[in-house]
């Protein structure tokens, strides 16, 4: 009897059903519960209010400004965590207070200048007082916004502040003191209670807070490396066999002539989208820690606990991003294969040969590794304990999850290192012997026609340096797993308790420049984290400084402050004083302060403030944006409207409705927020106002000086303030000039290659300490070591932010128009990405050296003899940097190259070191520990050199060199040109 087909196996009568076109899209939209749960309660607070405005009582306390509060409401985001939530509130809070004390000391001078020249008799409107209204409105939007382009996290507290001062000063001109102190206590009252509800809804209905959402993360962060680890198993498999070395048809070129070549289009790959996704998932455990640890929560675990499971999983993350740098040995390969004749991969057989070699220790090793994740994950409780099958009962066999099973995986790791060295041994030692020639074509691989050196030992030196990051990232993931089964052990997730920030965290929290108790280290491989081009001038440290008496701090306070009304953030907040103050002129002149009342222009000032950016190319994206979600917000007003023929309950149920929507945007798309919040403010001011028409009656609702308009009539109105409002935020952008995106990037580069120079010296410097045995205690802070490797995790970080931020950048040139011929972006987007690779290679050479530190155990006596040998060897450190700031400086200043420039060679350390000492590099010490960091920074190096290359020839095509050409025949001649050309 033949046994049934299985569902899903190869013999089955029945397909695998293809998941429904709506189960694919609600897939791709991401829309889990989490994300469902989160729209539906960001679109609480304004519909709470909505409806609380039905009340008489509540309608008569707020007057006309009952969609005031929904929209304060609406934008107060009331589904962060709660620590951001509470952080975000007294952000609030401190902005609207500022903003009130701020109109009513502008509104008492306004006050005494309408005393000085009074207005005729039944006038309200007072000319001298609206010439000193002007003036505060205009400083306090300058103020404001230079604080926000310093502080770019502050941009929500900013808009707060930027609603209350503009509606008290556009109004200042028909107010005396006894009103705007009402006027400003009704304001204050307005923005409290968005404050309130929206808190109370974050806090009371689905909370979530920071301590949680950090765990979940690290969950997450765990299973993408697992991920991670198996993709790359999958990739060095995939790649074992020739035929995975032949180019794709679309990389030959057929249409553009026989001699021409296409470059290969090669799409993302998996590895490539896991690795991204593994880095991003980091940078968030890097900005999480911080409000972690100050939230107030009832859980298990301390701020101790979090510092050192970020510690551990720090310590994951360049050994398994480090192993991804083969994808970068293949494509390099690729590329160097295109420059052949007959297109053939000349190197294939030797990359398939270490693919080959690394398919044992990647199938165990990524086994173990996976067993690892698996048991810090039941441990530390970030996923259901699976039920055990009966076999293991039975046997008494250990399985994650249970204690002791890491101790077990330890010791099958070490178990296959001790065989792993001799059958390397074996495989390489039986091929042709070791020779200072074949020794230093390791570190020349780019003079091969295919970008891969055809020598036994440059596969050595890559088989090496693959495992060496193989079996780094096992230590790493089994120390996390020690420390996840230690915590079990100590009872820590047995029982809760109330755990709190400390003072001194709260002290640093409260006095710290970013809102962080800590230096946020994103690691050696950045994400996408957001932020500009750090200062590049060094700054002297505070207590270096000389110590004087008040003079000195007056003094010092003046300086600041000039700084930063000098820099180019205070330029842009003076371009959106400008553009707010242009709206904002016909509420200053009596013959036409009633058209701005009237066309509720006040809206359109806001809306400058919300939607005005830096530069053009990101303003033509924002405008874009902001334009089509009023347009959308406009339309879904109508429906929300007319969908219930205008009935009030109705109306409410679908307010809240489509503003759950508008939140799927800001949850998911958070790039986009801007235009969702010109969107969700427009929805709510139509509906918000034609629902306050019916509660207050027509009467009421045009006390304001404002007429009643219907739904028709207003949603258009709203849709041209608000259109206006940007079209001028657009238009001070580009005049007088236009700051592009393009006219920065130039800077920026230089910025990033002077970081690469300091980066470089750094490194170079703390190796060279290493062999030296200069470090001092790496224990105390004081040491070299310390000091430097402090140093270089900052450069690095401010490197790799940089670098994200020009990529972004570089992204927005092509909306802006080309004035100036085309813009060579490919040029700097080849600059951008080699700067990237050389920090990521630079923090492999780091994270290798660390094995020549000096230690005193016997075993390192191999170690200290190389170390003896590498002290006198020349690495060339103080040429590369000082090539580097050439670079920069060139391209910053848009000078030439000069001529006849020097790239330094490579280090030919192994060369050297054969010349010293012939048998140091010898297969009899292949198991040093120190030999396969050798060979990854042998390795490194290698790819870094030709990035230099890469990169000199870039910057070269973008400033030019300067050339001295031959003298002319003539010997009467005695002058000779110098020419240059500027790209």
């Amino acid at each position: 009897m033949a046994e049934p087909d299985l569902p899903g196996s190869p013999s089955s009568s029945e397909p695998p059903k293809k998941p429904s076109r709506l189960a694919t899209l609600w897939q791709k939209l991401g829309l889990d519960t989490i994300t469902l749960v989160l729209m539906a309660k960001g679109a609480l607070p304004p519909t709470i209010f909505t409806a609380m405005y039905q009340s008489t009582t509540i309608a008569k306390t707020y007057g006309t400004l009952g969609y005031l509060v929904t929209i304060i409401a609406a934008l107060s985001l009331c589904v962060l965590p709660r620590a951001k939530l509470v952080q975000l509130t007294i952000q609030n809070l401190i902005a609207v207070c500022l903003a009130a004390a701020a109109s009513l000391f502008g509104m008492w001078t306004a006050t005494l200048a309408r005393a000085n020249n009074p207005s005729a008799p039944g006038n309200p409107f007072n000319g001298s007082a609206a010439a000193v209204c002007a003036l505060w409105l205009f400083v306090n939007i300058w103020l404001v916004n230079v604080f926000r382009a310093k502080k770019p996290q502050l941009a929500i507290p900013v808009i707060m502040y930027t609603i209350f001062a503009s509606t008290i000063f556009s109004n200042g001109a028909l107010y005396d003191m006894t009103r705007t102190i009402k006027i400003t206590v009704l304001l204050l009252k307005a923005f409290t209670t968005g404050f309130a509800i929206s808190l109370a809804v974050g806090l009371l209905i689905v909370p979530a807070n920071c301590r949680e959402i950090w765990w979940k993360i690290l969950g997450g962060y765990l299973q993408v490396s697992r991920a991670l680890l198996r993709e790359q198993k999958s990739f060095l498999q995939q790649h074992e066999s020739l035929s995975a070395y032949d180019l794709p048809p679309s990389s030959k070129e057929k249409e553009n002539g026989p001699h021409r070549k296409k470059k290969p289009v090669i799409p993302i790959r998996p590895l490539e989208a896991l690795q991204k996704t593994h880095s991003d998932l980091y940078v968030k455990l890097s900005l999480e820690l911080p409000m972690a640890k100050r939230e107030i929560a009832y859980g298990q675990f301390s701020a101790t606990d979090l510092r050192e499971a970020f510690r551990l999983v720090r310590a994951t993350l360049l050994p398994l991003q480090g192993m991804t740098a083969i994808l970068d040995i293949f494509d390099r390969g690729v590329e160097k294969t295109m420059a052949a004749e007959d297109g053939e991969c000349k190197g294939k057989e030797e990359l398939a040969e270490v693919m080959r070699a690394l398919h044992q220790p990647y199938e165990i090793i990524v086994g173990m590794c996976d067993e690892a994740i698996e048991h810090t994950l039941l441990m530390l409780k970030l996923k259901p304990s699976p039920k055990k099958k009966k076999g293991d009962e039975e046997n008494g066999t250990q399985v994650a999850g249970d204690e002791g099973f890491n101790e077990l995986l330890e010791a099958r790791v070490q178990e296959f290192y001790g065989t792993r060295i001799s059958d390397i041994r074996n495989n390489f030692s039986t091929q042709e012997p070791l020779t200072a020639d074949s020794i230093s074509a390791t570190i020349e691989r780019e003079n091969s026609p295919d970008g891969f050196n055809h020598t036994r030992h440059s596969q050595l030196y890559l088989v090496l340096f693959m495992e060496y990051l193989l079996y780094k990232a096992a230590q790493s993931l089994l120390d996390l797993a020690r420390f996840a089964e230690h915590t079990k052990q100590k009872g820590t997730l047995d029982r809760g308790r109330l755990v709190y920030p400390n003072y001194k965290r709260l002290k640093k929290w409260i006095f710290s420049d970013e809102g962080s108790d800590e230096v946020v280290d994103i690691g050696d491989f950045g994400g996408t984290r957001k932020s500009g081009i750090s200062q590049i001038v060094p700054v002297k440290d505070p207590e270096h400084l000389p110590a004087s008496g008040s003079m000195h701090k007056v003094g010092t306070f003046i300086a600041l402050v000039t700084g930063v009304l000098s820099s180019s953030d205070s330029a842009w907040a003076l371009r959106v004083a400008c553009a707010t103050i242009a709206v904002a002129l016909p509420a200053f002149f009596q013959e036409s302060y009633v058209f701005f009342i009237e066309k509720r222009l006040v809206w359109a000032m806001i809306m400058i403030s919300i939607g005005m950016s830096p530069t053009s190319g990101a303003s033509l994206i924002g405008f874009i944006g902001r334009i089509a979600g009023t347009v959308i917000a406009m339309v879904f007003a109508f429906i929300n409207w007319y969908i219930v023929d205008g009935n009030v309950v109705g109306v409410i149920v679908f307010l809240w409705f489509f503003i759950a929507i508008q939140f799927y945007f800001v949850i998911k798309q958070p790039q986009t927020i801007q235009s969702v919040l010109t969107a969700m403010i427009t929805q709510i001011m139509i509906i918000g106002y034609e629902l306050q028409v019916q509660k207050i009656g027509r009467a009421a609702s045009e006390a304001s000086g404002q007429p009643v308009l219907s739904i028709n009539i207003i949603g258009p109105y709203r849709l041209l303030v608000t259109i206006g409002g940007l079209g001028v935020a657009f238009f001070f952008t580009i005049v007088p000039y236009p700051v592009t995106t393009r006219s920065l990037i130039r800077k920026d580069v230089s910025g990033v290659l002077y970081l690469l120079a300091r980066s470089y010296s750094n490194v170079l410097s703390l190796v060279r300490m290493r062999i030296d045995g200069t470090e001092g205690d790496l224990g105390s802070k004081t040491s070299h070591g310390s000091i430097y490797e402090k140093q270089r995790i900052k450069l690095m970080t401010e490197s790799m932010l940089a670098i994200d931020s020009l990529r972004q950048n570089t992204a927005f040139t092509v909306y802006e128009p080309s004035l100036r011929g085309k813009f060579p972006k490919e040029q700097y987007d080849t600059i951008i990405e080699s700067c990237a690779s050389i920090t990521n290679y630079l923090a492999i050479i780091s994270y290798a050296s660390q094995t020549f530190t000096h230690q005193s155990s016997s075993n390192q006596a191999w170690v200290r003899d190389l170390s003896a040998l590498l002290k006198t060897v020349d690495l060339r450190n103080h040429q590369v940097a000082s090539l580097l700031c050439l670079l920069s400086m060139s391209i910053g200043n848009s000078q030439p190259l000069p001529p006849f420039l020097i790239i330094p060679e490579p280090f030919q350390l192994s060369k050297a070191l054969e010349e010293r000492d012939s048998q140091i590099l010898g297969f009899d010490h292949l198991g040093e520990p120190g030999y396969a960091a050798f060979a990854v920074m042998q390795v490194a190096t290698s790819i870094m050199y030709t990035d230099l290359k890469k990169l000199i020839s870039m910057v070269e095509t973008l400033v030019g060199q300067v050339e001295f050409p031959h003298e002319y025949a003539s010997q009467n001649s005695s002058e000779s040109s110098l020419k240059s050309k500027v790209v």
